[in-house]
């Protein structure tokens, strides 16, 4: 019943040839700022400067959609299990439970027909013939219920399987799926002195997620947000050591939903944008007027 694993990378359309950490979190404030360049300034977009910066967001744009990719050739994979199990199922037979119910109505008859014995109690013992036929039935019966049984432990099978691929999917993500309510004591812990409960949970930090390097206030409070909230996730040890060391070496690295991938330590957030960013890097206030397709740099 259990689905084999697909390497959603082998499917992919986009290659990526080099890991690396982008500049902002999404392909939006990239583009942005490409065009923030081009319309604002010109000629420093001529400059072999501001060419190399505009093929750094090109670059850092096409890195990102093919990092979507992989995660949308992990989602079709988890559809097209999800789609193998309901076919698995479709195919289990369905019990007689109809033939179950006649020949529960036939012994009951069968049953209310018994001749009564007489006063000394004598007599009223059904013959051989008509034992063996009960039996038969009754065993008829047991046979559509242990049929039942097996219906309901491949649809268990089946069902757990789906449950089992949800989370190879989903993996640390910090989704709002229900399953950590489920798995919680009833009535929860007690709460810390001078604190409620849902406050402590609010400020707990995701699964995996290294405290010592989150960045500090009020940029922490944003991305451990959007960790807790599943649009973050900080990658792997295995994954991280794929990616070209950092000025300090190996460090845990934060991918965004939109394929944006940035060391933890140096996330910040910026109002203006709307975007994360490598500290160092922060991005220009005005690239959000850059968001429409036909946007045009401000007069004077």
């Amino acid at each position: 019943m259990a689905t084999a694993p697909v390497d959603p990378e082998s499917r992919t359309t986009l290659a990526v040839e080099a890991l690396r950490t982008t500049r902002y979190s999404d392909v939006c404030g990239g583009t942005d700022e490409f065009k923030r360049l081009l319309l604002e300034e010109p000629a420093t977009a001529a400059t072999p400067e501001g060419r190399q910066a505009l093929r750094g967001l090109l670059d850092d744009g096409m890195y990102m959609l093919a990092r979507m990719e992989v995660r949308l050739r992990e989602y079709q994979a988890f559809r097209d299990a999800l789609a193998g199990l309901v076919e698995s199922m479709r195919a289990i037979e369905e019990p007689r439970l109809a033939d179950a119910a006649a020949e529960a109505e036939t012994l009951r008859a069968r049953l209310a027909a018994f001749p009564a014995p007489d006063a000394a109690g004598a007599g009223g013992a059904p013959t051989e013939a008509a034992v063996r036929e009960l039996i038969d039935r009754a065993e008829e019966i047991r046979q559509v219920a242990n049929d039942m049984e097996g219906a309901l432990r491949r649809h268990k099978e089946a069902t757990i399987e789906a449950g089992r691929t949800y989370l190879r999917l989903r993996g640390a993500r910090g989704w709002d799926d229900g399953l950590a309510a489920l798995s919680a004591p009833p009535g929860g812990g007690p709460a810390a002195a001078g604190e409620t409960a849902p406050a402590a949970a609010a400020d707990s930090l995701p699964a995996g997620v290294p405290e010592a390097w989150l960045p500090p206030s009020p940029h922490r409070e944003v991305i451990v947000d959007w960790l807790r909230r599943g649009r973050a996730t900080v990658l792997s040890e295995a994954e991280a050591e794929r990616f070209p060391p950092g000025p300090q070496g190996r460090e845990p690295l934060v991918q965004f939903e939109d394929g944006g991938v940035m060391p933890l330590r140096v996330v910040r957030w910026s109002d203006e944008v709307r975007n994360f960013y490598p500290l160092g890097t922060a991005p220009h206030p005005r690239g959000l007027l850059y968001r429409k397709r036909d946007a045009v740099a401000p007069a004077g």
